[in-house]
């Protein structure tokens, strides 16, 4: 185990996701989970189908945008990693019609697209709530109101933080892919961290430590309608049942 076990990296996200053990520890997020929750926002009309201009921040590889352009929208999918853009575009060509990826900084988004570009906006599995300060989120926020059409949709999928301080595991080992991860959990100085250690295939030690902050349901709700969001609805998973305190995710759709 690390000395030390909570090192502090600000920008800790970008070695991180560009390492392939990163996929290998959350490769078990499948396209058929991604497809169902995008079906679910489709049948519930909260996303739309055949033409909906779509930016999707955080995208990863890709699975969500992938699912939001079968159903005929025109996609783009944002991530700062290169490894998973790349990843992104090699698993989702078939799409590539009416699906794009890119780097980028969701921080910077007013710098890549002209207001009101598109009609609907995501965060997708806790893409938010990386940034060191409240004010970078709260202008990430804002500049992605102003890429929204004057009716457009946001839809941002966060945890619960009621459900992580009731359900937090604070270590294990884990084994995926032929890797051993250790595993230690926290939430401290409002921040929920995850520190990660393992070794790849060269037997050279890593150590990454994830940090989200520790936002609650009243936190985003305040960010939203101070970035000019005025309706807002919550659910608690991806079959968008009501959120309640014991729900798993943390679900929100703003206009």
């Amino acid at each position: 185990m690390s000395k030390n076990l909570w090192k502090s990296d600000p920008d800790w996200f970008e070695p991180w996701f560009d390492r392939p053990e990163y996929h290998v520890l959350y490769g078990d997020r499948s396209q058929t989970e991604a497809n169902d929750f995008i079906k679910t926002l489709v049948n519930q009309t909260v996303l739309g189908e055949n033409g909906q201009r779509i930016l999707d921040l955080g995208c990863g590889a890709g699975r969500h945008a992938a699912a939001m352009a079968s159903h005929g929208n025109r996609v783009i999918g944002m991530d700062l990693s290169n490894n998973s853009i790349a990843s992104a575009r090699s698993m989702h060509a078939d799409l590539r019609d009416r699906l794009d990826f890119r780097e980028g900084d969701m921080r910077n988004i007013d710098s890549y697209f002209d207001s009101n570009s598109f009609e609907v906006v995501t965060m997708l599995f806790t893409s938010f709530g990386y940034f060191e300060s409240d004010e970078e989120h709260s202008k990430t926020l804002q500049s992605v109101r102003r890429v929204l059409s004057a009716n457009g949709t946001f839809i941002l999928d966060f945890l619960n933080l009621d459900h992580v301080k009731q359900n937090l595991i604070p270590s294990e080992r884990i084994e995926k892919g032929g890797v051993l991860f250790d595993i230690n959990r926290r939430i401290s100085g409002g921040w929920i961290q995850k520190s990660i250690e393992f070794k790849d295939a060269n037997g050279v030690r890593h150590h990454h430590v994830e940090r989200v902050k520790a936002f609650s349901l009243e936190d985003l709700t305040e960010m939203l309608t101070l970035a000019g969001f005025d309706f807002i609805e919550k659910f608690g998973n991806y079959q968008l049942l009501p959120l309640a305190k014991s729900s798993p995710r943390c679900i929100i759709v703003a206009h």
